[in-house]
């Protein structure tokens, strides 16, 4: 019985607080290879506004920083207030595609799905407009409704962010 009250009221945070512990502590290098792949992290803090709002932080990993389009795999935890005062936790995991000044996001936590598309600076700041649809309706606080979003996303490994052209 203790067992059971246990995992449902803490095994969704300890899988988030694994996953967070995971990913700060995995950076590797290839440095013997031909290729001159990286995977450092890239920290990222998003808030959103749909029927309450919703700030983000997390991690995320560039997985194909070669080409001028990215894409983003992304893992982070939210914390959104609800009606009656309480704030709420949820995890938060997502896959992003930056292509020149647009992008396209998709994500999930465990009440809710979304999906945003909008326009990018650099892969620095995301704009996005989009929806979030609930999984189902109870009385717990439910991140549902059409979505504004900002992103900002924070790196030392510059491959991850788009070169800033001037015309001549």
């Amino acid at each position: 019985m203790l067992f059971t009250n246990f995992h449902k009221s803490y095994s969704g945070k300890l899988a988030v607080y694994f996953l967070t512990i995971a990913l700060f502590s995995f950076n590797t290098n290839a440095q013997n290879t031909k290729s001159d792949f990286t995977f450092e992290p890239i920290f990222y803090v998003n808030y959103s506004i749909a029927n309450k709002s919703l700030l983000t932080g997390g991690l995320e990993f560039c997985l194909d920083c070669k080409d001028e389009n990215k894409l983003f795999l992304g893992a982070g935890y939210g914390v959104t207030n609800s009606y009656n005062g309480n704030y709420y936790g949820l995890p938060d995991i997502h896959l992003s595609y930056n292509k020149e000044l647009l992008f396209i996001k998709t994500g999930s936590s465990n009440k809710n799905a979304y999906a945003i598309g909008g326009f990018t600076f650099l892969n620095r700041f995301d704009l996005g407009f989009g929806y979030s649809f609930p999984y189902n309706n109870e009385k717990t606080p439910v991140y549902k409704g059409f979505t504004t979003s900002l992103t900002l996303r924070l790196t030392k490994n510059e491959k991850a962010y788009q070169k800033f052209n001037m015309i001549q």
